[in-house]
């Protein structure tokens, strides 16, 4: 081992050894400090101990010298003094307290626990109708989404008015509802109405004769009364979406199946034309008016349309024009779906089919311009017949409420 090496060895020992003492050195000057930081603090446990003790001590001697007394209980009042004491009751009424005080060396005797105190009197204050109290809302739930909106501040009308102008495209017949608390029933919305509501129905109908209502379009309704909720400190419940999805495409499909519209068809022989007027002359002599549209119209007891009579071409009717009008045909045309009682509503307009084909010289054929014999207006009855059954079985009978919104 040559000197450098050996010399390396004795500054490395060194070098340890310092650190070493270092160390030791640094640890004892720590717990020095330490110990005295720790005799310099006051136990706090046995101080708070020592505190309740004497505490203690002094409630006992206290105790000795008097009874505790209830802090609700006057001094003793001599019962030749006293006087008459207004007190307000919960009412606002002044009543006249005229009983002596008690006697403190009488109730010194008991104990204080068995001193009954009265609860302080509180006038109830009016609570709001639950939701399990309101009224079922004007929604029809086989054919309406219904979407209710539970508010803690009253939503005015202008603020629903913003959110009907948006909800306006949605596609299908929309219905705002709010519940009156004055008058305990709901009541249709109008937005220029500064009416407010904390429970407000929106009603969207899930299908008419444009189809079933979209997804998108539920969505959007959702999220519209969502937000406006939010802003008055509410929330809006919406139903299930894909359920009334498949509700709405079932309903739709069978809307489908029962749309029916019958035409019967009087046309001229050869070239022989109607005359306007002529026509104008028998539908109204059959009890029939003429709609803005141009239309005749047979209605019943409760002003609906049973059926209808149109010119079998392009140009509609009018009193000012019916002298100059001629026409190759014209059609009665019955909505099923849309007519109560409409297997007679159907009998009638046969009956004034025949008087017109009679009166006007024509023929009665049907849509594909065949002749049309009784034997197939007995068929297209029968059929009919069979339709109405269905209606009614499915819950929406021909020219019923549900039928005229759906069918719309």
């Amino acid at each position: 081992m040559n000197p450098l090496q050996i010399s390396l060895i004795v500054v490395a020992v060194v070098v340890v050894v310092a650190i070493v003492l270092y160390n030791w050195l640094q640890e004892r000057k720590y717990r020095s400090q330490s110990q005295d930081l720790f005799q310099q603090q006051e136990d706090v446990l046995l101080r708070s101990s020592a505190v309740a003790d004497r505490a203690a001590n002094s409630l006992t001697q206290r105790a000795a010298v008097e009874p505790s007394l209830p802090t609700r209980i006057d001094p003793q009042i001599a019962v030749d003094d006293l006087k008459p004491v207004p007190a307000i009751t919960p009412a606002g009424r002044e009543t006249v307290i005229t009983e002596p005080m008690p006697d403190l060396r009488a109730l010194r005797e008991h104990d204080v626990s068995s001193v009954p105190v009265e609860p302080a009197m509180q006038t109830p204050a009016p609570s709001p109708v639950s939701r399990a109290e309101l009224p079922a809302s004007p929604a029809d739930a086989m054919v309406d989404f219904e979407v209710r909106i539970h508010a803690l501040d009253a939503i005015p009308g202008s603020a629903m008015n913003a959110v009907m102008e948006q909800l306006r495209h949605a596609g299908k017949a929309l219905h705002w509802w709010g519940y009156n608390l004055n008058s305990g029933a709901w009541e249709s919305i109008a937005g220029w109405r500064e009416d407010a509501y904390t429970e407000v129905a929106l009603v969207l109908q899930l299908a008419d004769r444009n189809g079933a209502v979209s997804e998108e379009q539920l969505v959007q309704v959702c999220n519209q009364t969502r937000q406006l909720a939010s802003r008055y400190n509410g929330v809006a419940e919406c139903p299930d979406i894909a359920a009334a999805l498949q509700r709405a495409g079932e309903l739709d499909l069978f809307c489908v199946d029962v749309d029916v519209l019958i035409g019967l068809n009087v046309v001229s022989r050869g070239n022989e034309v109607f005359s306007g007027s002529r026509i104008a002359e028998l539908a109204e002599a059959a009890g029939m008016l003429l709609g803005k549209d141009g239309v005749y119209q047979m209605r019943n007891a409760q002003q609906e349309t049973t059926y209808s009579l149109c010119n079998h071409e392009s140009a509609a009717f009018s009193d000012a024009t019916a002298a100059q009008l001629t026409t190759h045909g014209i059609t009665l045309l019955f909505d099923l779906p849309r007519v109560a009682d409409g297997l007679a509503a159907f009998d009638q307009m046969t009956s004034l089919a025949h008087a017109l084909t009679e009166q006007l010289a024509g023929q009665l054929v049907d849509d594909n311009i065949r002749p049309l014999t009784q034997a197939g207006i007995d068929k297209i009855r029968a059929q009919l017949a069979h339709i109405y059954r269905r209606m009614e079985e499915y819950g929406i009978p021909g020219g019923g409420e549900r039928a005229l919104r759906l069918f719309s």
